[in-house]
């Protein structure tokens, strides 16, 4: 591991960390993305939020091993954190009230063919014992 790393060097990496963090939103805009077009359950929720957590852990690993020598340190850790929020607070708000908007959508269509189910098949019939 190097001892000797210029402020330059230092820099590039927090920018790079930084990026990583970005592309990290961007995953979980899709796991959002997904929320939003198909109903989960919890067990579902779940199991995204580890996926998604165990990607970032793992993305901050191999960007450990890559330029810190296997040794993760505190600026790499909060330049993806700094990305992270970055995209959640910029582009993440924008993406969020679209699929806001696209679960209310889906939402009215089902309703809409809920109803139109309704009318096609008639209300049933009530049986009563007594003629």
């Amino acid at each position: 591991m190097e001892t000797q790393i210029t402020v330059q060097t230092e820099l590039q990496r927090l920018l790079f960390a930084g990026m990583l963090g970005l592309c990290c939103g961007v995953f979980f805009d899709l796991l959002r993305l997904l929320r939003a077009l198909l109903p989960h359950g919890n067990a579902a929720v779940f199991i995204e939020d580890a996926l998604f957590s165990f990607l970032f852990c793992f993305v901050f690993q191999v960007d450990a091993w890559s330029f810190c020598g296997g040794v993760p340190r505190w600026p790499q850790l909060l330049g993806m954190l700094a990305g992270f929020c970055m995209y959640l607070l910029t582009i993440g708000r924008i993406t969020a009230w679209i699929f806001r908007q696209l679960r209310q959508f889906r939402e009215t269509i089902w309703r809409l063919l809920l109803r139109l189910f309704r009318r096609i098949c008639g209300k049933p019939e009530k049986f009563s014992e007594n003629p």
